[in-house]
């Protein structure tokens, strides 16, 4: 059998085809309110709107969401022990939560933004009690290999979403009206996500709060990686929003959204490959040429398919959003091939956190992060807009050697001690 037939008919072929199936449906139907979303708000208040989304995000380090990676390492070597391990570490997550949503209101304060866009944030915080609690439940799945009804809600949430997004801002309700019905749509998400992972195991939701040295301290690691990753690849928003005009964020913002939609094809793989990974190297010797051939096979799609798209998009973005947002173009066309390098990556990491060598990705994420800032204002400076795009283009390929170079590393240790 050959190794794309045995690919096909492996259960985490299944779970990837669930999740990127679910997520490209999604995409698409929310790539109808990216069509008609900008244009009804205006590159300002469009802008406002990805500040305040990008602003909140950058606090959903402190919901202590690097407990999720530590839940399904661990789960998925015994999945009797799923029950005990969630109900030690989701009193903690309540508590992270609320202080992250606390802190995402109090620094606001001390930011020179407009007291409009601080309201906005103020009310737009409470997501973070929200995504806390959900992602802390989704790991269920994740821990199961169950990723149907993932797949079911990237396609729910957008079909409620996108159709009252309009209709509300058609009715001229604004910024506000956006931010209310993401909390709300939310709030159903995570009744949904709790009732129905029942069927998999049965936990208390009111757990308390119990401090475990071996979730801790690995969930700590996880969490500064993923706070260090978003500094390294996704604060240009935020940091435009301090270096330029609401106008010209949203213009890159739009860029940003469209190219986003390959982003978030890249959590459905990434979820259904971390149980897998954390499972197979258990027990299995890894080699370089395995993760070498996940990366190419995840990668290489990519690259034929984003080039046709950087040269026939110019003249399409003016012609969907109108005048206005003609310059997001050229900021697409470059922007668009980081996620070559943003997907390649992939396996490479998630062999060192299955591995427990979380410490090489935090490495690699405070050297980018740093690169990043840096270059984003120093490329700006010279380039405009579009050297936000140089600098992503630049930390994405770094950040893929670096990965690589660690991996090999890491892989001739255990390979020499095996």
């Amino acid at each position: 059998m050959s190794f794309i037939q045995r690919l096909l008919k492996h259960n985490t072929f299944k779970n990837v085809g669930y999740l990127v199936i679910g997520n490209v449906i999604g995409r698409a139907l929310a790539l109808i309110g990216v069509f008609y979303i900008p244009k009804l708000l205006g590159p300002e208040q469009y802008g406002i709107y990805n500040t305040v989304t990008a602003y909140v995000a950058l606090f959903s380090v402190f919901t202590f969401q690097g407990l999720n990676k530590v839940i399904i390492r661990e789960s998925v070597k015994d999945l009797t022990k799923a029950r005990e391990i969630l109900e030690e570490t989701i009193g903690l997550r309540y508590y992270f939560s609320i202080i992250a949503s606390a802190l995402s209101i109090i620094v606001v304060e001390f930011v020179d933004y407009e007291i409009g866009t601080k309201v906005y944030i103020a009310i737009y915080s409470v997501s973070l009690l929200l995504t806390g609690f959900n992602s802390s439940l989704v790991t269920i799945y994740q821990s199961f290999q169950k990723m149907k009804a993932l797949g079911v809600i990237a396609v729910i949430r957008p079909l409620i979403r996108v159709p009252l997004a309009i209709f509300f801002l058609k009715k001229g309700y604004g910024i506000l009206s956006l931010i209310i019905l993401d909390l709300v749509l939310e709030v159903f998400i995570v009744l949904f996500v709790y009732y129905s992972s029942k069927k998999l195991v049965s936990f208390d939701v009111f757990s308390k709060i119990k401090v475990t040295r071996k979730y801790l301290i690995p969930g700590i690691r996880f969490s500064l990686l993923g706070f260090l990753n978003t500094l390294s690849c996704k604060i240009d928003v935020v940091m435009l929003s301090f270096l330029t005009t609401p106008q010209n964020v949203g213009i890159y913002a739009l860029a940003y959204r469209i190219v986003e939609t390959g982003i978030l094809l890249r959590q459905p793989i990434s979820q259904s490959l971390f149980p897998f990974y954390s499972k197979k190297f258990s027990t299995t010797k890894p080699k370089i040429q395995y993760l070498a051939k996940h990366s190419a096979i995840i990668s290489l799609p990519l690259f034929l398919l984003f080039i046709p798209i950087s040269i026939f998009i110019e003249p399409i973005v003016p012609f969907v959003f109108g005048d206005k947002f003609s310059a997001s173009a050229e900021i697409i066309s470059v922007l668009i091939f980081y996620l070559i390098f943003y997907f390649a990556l992939i396996p490479w990491g998630l062999f060192l956190e299955a591995t427990k060598n979380e410490a090489c990705l935090l490495y690699q994420c405070a050297i980018c992060a740093i690169i990043n800032i840096g270059l984003n204002i120093v490329l700006f400076e010279k380039y405009g807009l579009i050297g936000i795009a140089y600098s992503t283009l630049v930390v994405e390929f770094m950040r893929l050697f670096i990965a690589i170079i660690f991996s090999k590393r890491q892989l001739n240790i255990y390979n020499s001690a095996n």
